[in-house]
Order: C-alpha cells, then structure tokens, then sequence
C-alpha cells in the first residue's frame, strides 16, 4: 500500500551534540493510513578528525630554543584548543647548544572528548652559528723587554666572552 501523508521525523541531536547515539524518531505526522506501524532510527555521532601540527622553526647554534607554536585543523562548532581535556605535549631533543642539523619537534597526548586526534610532528633546524675571528695582534720587542700587555682584534659576529692569550715568549727569549 502507498504511503497517504507525510510522517514527522524528528531527532534530539544537533550540530554541536556530543559524540553518542540519538534516536531518530518518526511520528503519524500527516499520515492518514490505518495500521501504520513507525520504527524509530539511530543517528551515531561519530568524534571529528582532529590534527595537530608542530611546524618547522629554525635558530642558530648558540641562540634560545624557540617557542614551539602548534596548529589545529578540524575544529567545529567554532571551537578551539580549550576545549581539549589534555593538552598536547611537545618535546624536541635539541637545546641552546645543540650542533647544527635538523631535530625532529614530536607532538602528541591530547586529548578532546569529541575528536580523534592526529599529529603532524615538526622539526627544527639548527644552523651554524655565525662566524667569529679573534686575531691576535702582531708586537715587536727588543731582547731582554717584558713582553707587551697582549691584545686582539674580533670580526664577525659578537664575541660571547673573553679569549685567552699566551705567548711562549719571556724577557729572556
């Protein structure tokens, strides 16, 4: 037999409903047929594909590690990191003195009640430090003089410190 009228359809769930299962209910609504029998459905809300990114930072050898600034892709509902019930947790091998080379940024341990999370894990690069020239400067000395008070010269970048200087002369060289 044809279906005369239209059932009512309705379910509880909405567009920021948690994760879960919902009924989806159907009612007469405008049906006019007799011995109409209406089986409820289910609507399955399934956790939303979540990723976050560590991205790529660079510093040089010597300088501060960097702060390490995470990207989210996927949020709904308007929402943002805060929602998360455990926050990421990131780590890199690499610190202030750590030679030149690309270290891997690891990103992982969240956690969000209504997303399956996903990582993307970073690096970061090291680069040389920039270059530094400390010279001694040349003296003349008659025999027998103490030696002068001895200096240097620097090029390059900033010299972090002061450079040690020795000389295997003596008055009596």
């Amino acid at each position: 037999a044809a279906l005369d009228g239209t059932p009512e359809i309705t379910c509880e769930a909405a567009a920021t409903s948690p994760v879960g299962t919902y009924d989806i209910v159907v009612k007469q609504g405008s049906v006019k047929n007799y011995n109409v029998t209406y089986v409820k459905g289910t609507l399955i809300i399934e956790p939303a594909p979540l990723t976050i990114s560590a991205g790529t930072y660079t510093k040089k050898q010597g300088d501060p590690m960097p702060e390490f600034t995470l990207s989210y892709t996927g949020f709904k509902n308007n929402e943002t990191e805060s929602i998360l019930t455990k926050q990421p947790v990131v780590s890199c091998d690499a610190d202030e003195s750590s030679a030149p080379g690309e270290y891997p940024v690891i990103v992982n341990d969240a956690e969000a009640t209504n997303y399956a999370i996903s990582y993307t894990n970073g690096k970061l690069i090291v680069a040389e430090a920039d270059a530094v020239v400390v010279s001694a400067r040349n003296y003349t000395r008659k025999y027998g003089d103490v030696n002068p008070e001895f200096e240097y010269d620097v090029t390059g970048a900033a010299l972090d410190g002061t450079p040690e200087i020795t000389c295997e002369a003596a008055a009596t060289s």
